[in-house]
Formats: structure tokens, sequence, C-alpha cells
């Protein structure tokens, strides 16, 4: 499977429709005859303020090391609230357009022009302005995350 990379500049029209960028429409999924972002995906709240696109994959993967919390743990029932309370389902049209639902518009404060990303396992969209204070507010060495990441387990993915 290859990984949902770079970064695009779209429009989201009227209807809150924004077509999702043809190189990450092309990246295909686990099984090679599928396209990784066709079919049902999820959108929902993301972090940071924007909003985050899984294709069927990744969802499933959280879905499931979300079920294996402890739901008596009052953080895992407000991030489960928030989290899959403004999860919905959404398919590309034939032409790549997503439907956002108004509510997650407003959530990312969404405007004409949107910020589409890559982010390996995931599509995130953004207000560009906000992505652009995102950056500004959380500035760090490139080089100093990496060491961070790639030296012991401040990286290492929960399994």
């Amino acid at each position: 499977m290859g990984g949902l990379l770079g970064r695009y500049q779209t429009t989201m029209d009227e209807k809150g429709r924004f077509a999702l960028p043809a190189k990450l429409r092309a990246v295909k999924g686990p099984d090679p005859n599928k396209l990784l972002m066709e079919g049902d995906l999820i959108i929902t709240k993301g972090l940071e303020g924007c909003l985050t696109i899984y294709p069927q994959p990744e969802w499933s993967d959280i879905q499931s090391r979300l079920g294996t919390l402890n739901f008596t743990s009052e953080d895992y029932r407000y991030f489960g609230r928030l989290f899959y309370s403004a999860a919905g389902t959404v398919t590309p049209d034939r032409h790549g357009r997503i439907l956002i639902p108004s509510h997650l518009i407003g959530e990312a404060d969404l405007k004409r022009d949107l910020l589409v990303i890559g982010v390996d396992r995931w599509v995130e969209i953004w207000n560009p302005d906000r992505f652009k204070y995102y950056l500004e507010q959380h500035r760090r060495s490139f080089e100093d995350v990496a060491e961070k990441l790639f030296s012991g387990d401040g990286g290492q993915k929960q399994e």
C-alpha cells in the first residue's frame, strides 16, 4: 500500500463539495485492485482544528484500538462522544468530489479555499489560514522532532 502524500490547494463549492486531488485518489490500498480513497470513507473532526478523512482500513484500525480502552474512563467517553458523533460516511462521486457535512464545515472553519494534505494513512482538510497558524504556533526544528521520533520509543505506534 502506498502512502497518502502531498499538499494541495483546492476549493469548496457552495454545496460544501470539494474534489479530492487526483494524486490522492490514485493511491492503491491493501488490495492492489482497489484504490484506497474510493468507496465509503469516514470523515470526522480531526486534531488541531482540521477535518480528517479515513480510508476504511485505517478507520477499522482506529475502531479496534479505541475498542480496547476502558469505557469507564471519563477521557475515553468524552473523546468517543466527540469523535464518533462528528463522524459520517462520505463517498466520492465519479469526479472525486466529496460532500463535507455542514456541521464539520463550521467545526474546521472552512471557507471556499481549502488545503488538503496527505498524512500517510489519512487525509486532512484545513482552512489554509488555520494551517499556517498551526505551523507558526508549533514551530519546532524538523530535525529535532525527527530525532525524537526515530530514536527510542518517542514515535512508536501503539498496538
